[in-house]
């Protein structure tokens, strides 16, 4: 063992000179390598991150989620209460089951300026299921979720700090929220931000099996309305395939009882880790794919590098071998030699992933779960010396065994002339199509990603983004009724249109593309007078936007018939709706739905009217996503469905600073305590939308530029080497007729041929992985020619500019001098050619006329060729017209 050690040592030792000999070759490599392990680390710490590392609760896989979920399209649905109280009460496959929601309050009163809190609203199972208990205090019991009972909250370490000062006396202090007094009884512990991180406190979720808490919905649509996540701990014993297969029975039974409600749908349980990281997990798949790829570049870079070398010290490694060095021997040298080159490349990809991880937590799409909990940690370290050490051990063993069977045979007679074997020249050619491949593949999904995020940047939103800024939910106290709920955005919108750049001012329930809409606005199944009544559960379905003020005219979306809502359309006028062209498409095909009638299901108050006429035609918003194909909407005036949360849309020529200060000062002006959200650009809105697709796009076409730069390194590097080696057979080619243009055409040949081969072997391949990104694309599919082509030409373009670099050295050999080269290696083995051998010094003699030079110079080109035919198979058989009779090479 000590031996090993020492013998491991000195070749370590000895491998560190020899890099240090020639920095050209040791820079290239290992940056090459820091690049690879750099950026597969970085991806590995954000996946770990993510979707590894287990939730910080005690038996956390022992946690899942349930859902309800659409039978036709397996889109995820929250759960209603009266089937949250069923499935609780049925299941027994679970200890235990807790129900929680989340919202915006606001929070004043507590020595500080009103703000806008993230709070969740839960069961009182919820902190004994998750195994978490206060630091300070206690949490909820089954007597604080009794309607009616005194208002408590539990708060989160980090609003303690900041609100209150870490004081310790914190349990029993009142604070306001949304107006109204909230008696604080808990303080959470630091790390615990359930269910999201910013996560501030968290309220009794106070709800009836039977009794809805809108007064507005129906007792018999109760269990339609969903509103409640639902999260459960699995029996000891139990395994996760069987709640499974419990609670889709369960659902099945309820679909039997109550057809209406859960026709359709089933029910699913998730591990609440697959939740929680379900939806970024496809995209961080994609990325470690493509960073893997970058990775077996860069490995087939530093092989290819290193085959190079050896084959550069073939004469010291035949030396060592014919003193006495056995084949094994030499081969742990050179794998040796590379795991030295890739433990520092390891170490330089640690550093670059530090740096990378955190760029890439800043520059992410807001959305990925966990992310901020991402770095470089032990683990990750761990992983990218495991990822140097594999990767050292495949691009040094391959070489390795390659140049020892260069060795074969009589090394010293074979490695004179610095000729490389065929099966060197064939592993080369090899790592370099594999590595064109690997850049083709990368290329071409990174050029679908592109083009779908063009394409979907292009798409029309149905509104006029420019000069209108959004303003997020402006949340009034619970304390305001319905009628002063109306009457406060009434006034609001007025004070907003008299100040002095607003041109239009407007509220609605969500704000088009952002991703809280789909959640704000809900669908209403909704019947057509005149027509047969349907059962609820056979109504068509449309999303229910309810707007105040000019919101068409500030949104920008065009009215295409009818009329807008004006201040006819008050609270004890006739009920109207505006419909969208989809749905005046879809369910008045042949009919102007204008003047007609219908009646929507969804209401806040019971004697709220639900019978509209259709005033007038809209054209279609996506609003809940670019990508997203409109979908029939009705739109409410505000006045007649008053909504206590409302965003503001203003058309404005204000700059974001003025403009915040008089929506601040408008809503102060009615209610001191209400906070006020900055406003935001709808322009940023829009590219927010775009965020996940755009960093796609951007992330995996740096690493295709990346693989193109490391391809491009590896063919340069086998090009120029190739020249080097073959300087004398060009020169005799250019000494016998050939041009200088000629010969480079036939070296660009050969690697043009190779990057031709990687290019349509990795067309191949990318054909078959890019169908994995269908659901990430869009406008364009994962085998989309056009794309194929465009990439296929850019490698193309970037290789052939790779073999052409070093080709134009070609112009610059001097056929003369290689060939005195060729002739002073080919003297000590004299062929049996009838010409004689002329000596180099016979051509330096000096004085020579030129007539004689030229002379000299014919007789040492065919005194060349026969050396050279004798000794390897470059030129065998003879060229016609050489007056040289040679027997095949052995």
């Amino acid at each position: 063992m000590r031996t090993l050690i020492a013998t491991i040592w000195h070749d370590a030792r000895y491998a560190v000179r020899g890099y240090l000999r020639t920095p050209l070759f040791t820079i290239v490599a290992v940056a090459t390598l820091v690049l690879g392990i750099g950026s597969t680390t970085a991806i590995f710490s954000v996946i770990d991150a993510v979707i590894l590392r287990p939730l910080p609760y005690p038996r956390a896989a022992e946690l899942v989620a349930i859902e309800q979920t659409r039978a036709d399209s397996g889109a995820h649905l929250s759960v209603s209460p009266p089937n949250y109280f069923d499935l609780k009460e049925a299941s027994r496959a679970f200890s235990n089951m807790a129900a929680y929601g989340t919202s915006r309050v606001d929070i004043s009163g507590a020595g500080g300026e009103p703000e806008k809190l993230l709070a969740a609203t839960s069961s009182y199972e919820l902190f004994t299921l998750l195994g978490v208990q206060p630091s300070v205090g206690r949490v909820f019991t089954a007597d604080d979720m009794v309607i009616g009972a005194p208002r408590v909250a539990v708060i989160a370490h980090g609003l303690w700090q900041r609100r209150f000062a870490g004081d310790p006396a914190i349990v029993g202090r009142e604070m306001l929220l949304d107006g109204a007094p909230a008696i604080i009884v808990g303080v959470m512990p630091r790390p615990f931000e359930f269910p999201a991180r910013g996560t501030d406190l968290w309220l009794p979720l106070r709800l009836s099996r039977t009794e809805p808490p809108n007064p507005g919905i129906p007792a018999a649509a109760y269990r339609q309305y969903r509103i409640l996540s639902v999260v459960g701990r699995l029996r000891p014993g139990v395994s996760f395939g069987a709640a499974r297969s419990e609670i889709m029975r369960l659902g099945q039974v309820l679909a039997r009882q109550y057809p209406d409600a859960n026709r359709e749908q089933m029910f699913s349980v998730t591990r609440l880790l697959d939740h929680v990281a379900g939806p970024s997990r496809p995209a961080l798949f994609v990325l470690f794919a493509a960073v893997a790829c970058l990775l077996l570049i860069a490995c087939a870079n530093a092989s290819s590098l290193v085959l190079l070398r050896a084959a550069a010290r073939s004469r010291e490694l035949a030396i060592r071998r014919a003193i006495g060095a056995g084949r094994a021997r030499l081969i742990g040298q050179m794998v040796v030699e590379s795991l030295v080159l890739a433990l520092a490349g390891g170490a330089g990809g640690i550093v670059l992933a530090m740096w990378a991880v955190d760029v890439f937590v800043r520059l992410a799409p807001a959305g990925i779960p966990r992310l901020e909990d991402a770095h470089v940690d032990p683990a990750a370290a761990a992983f990218a010396f495991t990822v140097a050490i594999a990767a050292g051990v495949l691009f040094g063993i391959v070489p390795a065994v390659q140049v020892q069977r260069g060795l074969e045979g009589d090394p010293l007679s074979r490695t004179s002339r610095g000729t490389v074997s065929a099966a060197n020249r064939q592993t080369r050619h090899l790592l370099v199509v594999i590595e064109v491949a690997l850049s083709t593949v990368l290329l071409t999904g990174a050029s679908l990603f592109i083009q779908s995020f063009v394409r979907l940047t292009r798409v029309d939103p149905g509104f006029r983004p420019a000069a209108v800024f959004a303003v997020d939910r402006i949340e009034l106290p619970r304390r305001f009724g319905a009628s002063r709920n109306a009457a406060f955005f009434e006034e609001l919108l007025t004070r907003l249109r008299a100040t002095p750049g607003i041109e239009a001012a407007s509220a609605t329930i969500g704000v088009p593309l952002d991703p809280r809409a789909r959640f704000f606005v809900d669908d209403s199944t909704f019947s057509i007078a005149r027509r047969p009544a349907l059962p609820v559960g056979q109504r068509p379905t449309a999303a229910l936007h309810v707007v105040a003020g000019e919101y068409f005219s500030a949104a920008g979306i065009p009215l295409k018939r009818g009329r807008s809502f004006d201040a006819r359309d008050r609270a004890d006028a006739a009920a109207v709706v505006i419909i969208n062209e989809t749905m005046a498409r879809r369910y008045w095909l042949n009919e102007d739905p204008v003047g007609q009638t219908l009646t929507h299901d969804l209401t806040i108050l019971p004697a709220q009217a639900s019978t509209r006429q259709i005033v007038g035609i809209v054209g279609d918003v996506r609003h809940f996503g670019l990508a997203e194909s409109p979908e029939p909407q009705m739109f409410i005036p505000h006045a007649q469905m008053p909504w206590p949360s409302m965003a503001l849309l203003l058309r404005t020529s204000l700059p974001a600073g003025p403009l915040n200060a008089a929506v601040r000062d408008a809503v102060h002006a009615l209610d001191a305590v209400i906070s006020v959200p900055p406003a935001r650009p709808m322009n940023q809105v829009i590219s927010d939308a775009v965020g996940d697709p755009r960093f796609r796009a951007w992330l995996i076409g740096l690493f295709a530029a990346a693989a193109m730069v490391l391809a491009m390194v590896g063919l340069y590097g086998t090009v120029a080497f190739t020249i080097h080696q073959r300087t004398r057979e060009l020169g005799l080619r250019m000494a016998l007729g050939a041009s200088p243009n000629q010969t480079m055409r036939l070296v660009l040949r050969s690697g043009v041929m190779l990057a031709g081969i990687g290019t349509g072997l990795g067309l191949i391949g990318a054909c078959s992985a890019t169908r994995v990104l269908t659901s990430m694309l869009f406008g364009v599919g994962p085998t989309d020619s056009k794309t194929f082509v465009i990439a296929a030409a850019a490698v193309m373009a970037v290789t052939t500019a790779a073999c052409y670099l070093p080709a134009r050295r070609i112009r610059a050999i001097e056929p003369l001098r290689a060939l005195s080269d060729d002739a002073n290696q080919a003297k000590p083995r004299t062929p049996s050619c009838q010409p004689g051998v002329v000596t180099n010094a016979d051509n330096d003699v000096p004085g020579t006329s030129d007539g004689l030079r030229n002379r000299r110079h014919a007789e040492m080109c065919v005194a060349s060729l026969c050396a050279l035919a004798c000794s390897s198979e470059t030129f065998w058989p003879p060229p016609a017209g050489s007056d040289c009779a040679l027997p095949p090479p052995l």
